[in-house]
């Protein structure tokens, strides 16, 4: 700090009648704005990432990674821009921990049309992966844990905790402005005459309790949309809540946008309404099974180590929905989360019987983010 501080600008150039404005003073009144700048950048927000640049691993694997555009700024204040996404092969000549650096760099005075006009000195970034942060004024983008100089680079399978050769994200730092991410969930009715709007009302208080919490130390907004058509541009949301009100069977235009939706990197959430039905199966519950089976889905039973059960909020097995009766089950495969507890009635405050305790309500709406971040980590590994 104290060599940089004394760099800080304390002179300026005070123009009178008749100064003669060489290069010199040129360049000596537009570097103290140029310094103004940089540290307005380096001690009002510090050195970063202020966006973008996301480091993803090659698909399939190898030695090379993807960088997307975005901007920071480095331990100097200089801002380092990447315009367009570019790959960086590691290669085989490093092994053990690795840092990827993204330096600031300029060029020398060049004329760009090869004229005898002016001169122009263009900003430059560099990439490089060393083993240790000592020295330099790289901004760290990632690092890996390679195992050896052969080993291919891949995304880690969770982010909170990356294996060897999985690419670690969690000590960058963002200086940005903290931008606010809107997503959206679609509520889709199928079966029955008249639509309930209670699974509508459940998932938009779900969503306001969602929308407070950060997720990986973003801001997330979650709207909702009520009695979506299945024929929508489904690809617009983050999640689609499948909502049976009584048997159905969809039409091969609906079969063929839910399939779309799912390829594309969508989530279906599936339950039934279960407040009208005393007792036993809803008669959606045999219709969903049917959809998944005609979909090619095939569910399996929810594991103990599931993300859905761990990110943002840690759960034992899935908390008390609206059925009391039987043993209720969640269902998932990649694309698709079954539920027989109606989390949709309860998100309002029922449970069969008789109403909601708070701590009830809270454990469901917890467990609602948690379907929503599964949602949207799975979205985000599809490119979408």
């Amino acid at each position: 700090m104290k060599d940089l501080l004394a760099e800080f600008p304390t002179q300026r150039l005070k123009p009178v009648d008749g100064l003669a404005v060489t290069a010199e003073i040129w360049e000596e009144a537009h570097e103290y704005h140029r310094q103004q700048q940089r540290f307005h950048a380096l001690l009002g927000h510090g050195a970063g990432i202020v966006t973008g640049l996301d480091v993803i691993a090659s698909d399939p694997p190898d030695t090379s990674v993807y960088i997307q555009p975005g901007v920071a700024v480095d331990q100097r204040g200089e801002a380092i821009i990447l315009t367009e996404p570019l790959t960086y092969d590691i290669g085989n000549a490093a092994a053990g921990q690795l840092y990827l650096l993204l330096s600031y760099g300029e060029s020398y005075p060049l004329n760009d049309d090869q004229t005898e006009g002016p001169r122009y000195v263009h900003a430059e970034f560099g990439i490089e992966v060393q083993p240790s942060l000592s020295g330099g004024s790289g901004v760290e983008l990632a690092r890996i844990r390679r195992q050896d100089r052969e080993s291919p680079i891949f995304d880690a399978q969770d982010p909170a905790h990356p294996g060897p050769n999985e690419i670690d994200l969690r000590f960058r730092r963002d200086v940005g402005a903290a931008p606010v991410e809107h997503l959206g969930l679609a509520v889709v009715y199928v079966g029955g005459g008249v639509k309930s709007v209670r699974h509508g009302q459940g998932a938009s208080y779900m969503a306001r309790a969602f929308s407070r919490h950060k997720l990986r130390g973003r801001d997330y907004r979650l709207h909702v949309d009520y009695d979506i058509s299945l024929t929508a541009d489904l690809a617009a949301y983050t999640l689609v809540y499948l909502v049976g009100q009584g048997a159905f069977q969809l039409g091969k235009e609906e079969m063929e946008s839910l399939y779309a939706y799912m390829q594309g990197g969508g989530v279906l959430f599936i339950e039934s309404c279960r407040h009208e039905v005393p007792d036993g199966e809803p008669p959606a519950d045999t219709s969903f099974y049917n959809l998944l089976s005609d979909l090619g889905v095939k569910l399996n039973e929810l594991r103990p180590d599931h993300r859905l059960l761990v990110e943002p909020f840690l759960f034992a097995a899935p908390p008390p929905g609206f059925e009391t009766q039987g043993v209720p089950r969640v269902a998932v495969s990649d694309e698709v989360i079954m539920s027989t507890y109606d989390y949709g009635c309860l998100w309002q405050g029922e449970r069969r019987g008789g109403s909601a305790s708070r701590e009830e309500i809270r454990a469901a709406m917890e467990w609602g983010s948690n379907v929503v971040a599964y949602a949207l980590e799975r979205r985000q590994r599809s490119g979408q």
